[in-house]
């Protein structure tokens, strides 16, 4: 935003950025998500995103103890088992796009909703974008 002052610049670059991420165009390195651990494993309740990591961690002699970070790409948030992340120490290869893509419209509506663009706006800016590209090939 500081660089462009205009709300569709920001959302032209987030278009950007979402359409290498539908394409598979972006390395999977550069999504892994870090979260500092509080509990040890077996004391969580719920079945986040975090414990998958701890798990699947667990599984490869890779412990976590509280205090320490666990870094993850999400694969496929759809799961609720250890198969929905994978550590950022494994061989990347996949990622969630309808996540990821998620996350990127939330942080460009944090930065723009003071504006008056909110995540719907966001969505109707990409989707309108969608239905011009699409078109364009007919």
């Amino acid at each position: 935003m500081g660089e462009y002052r205009d709300l569709e610049a920001v959302c032209e670059v987030l278009r950007s950025w979402v359409d290498r991420l539908e394409r598979g165009a972006v390395d999977p390195s550069e999504l892994v998500i870090t979260n500092r651990v509080s509990k040890n494993r077996e004391e969580y309740t719920q079945s986040t995103r975090s414990v998958a990591a701890l798990e699947r961690a667990a599984d490869l002699g890779l412990a976590r103890a509280p205090g320490q970070n666990v870094s993850y790409v999400v694969v496929d948030d759809a799961k609720r088992s250890r198969e929905r992340v994978m550590l950022a120490s494994e061989e990347l290869t996949e990622y969630d796009v309808g996540l990821y893509r998620e996350l990127l419209v939330r942080a460009a509506a944090s930065v723009i909703s003071p504006l008056g663009w909110r995540e719907k706006c966001i969505e109707q800016f990409l989707s309108s974008y969608d239905e011009i590209s699409l078109k364009s090939f007919l």
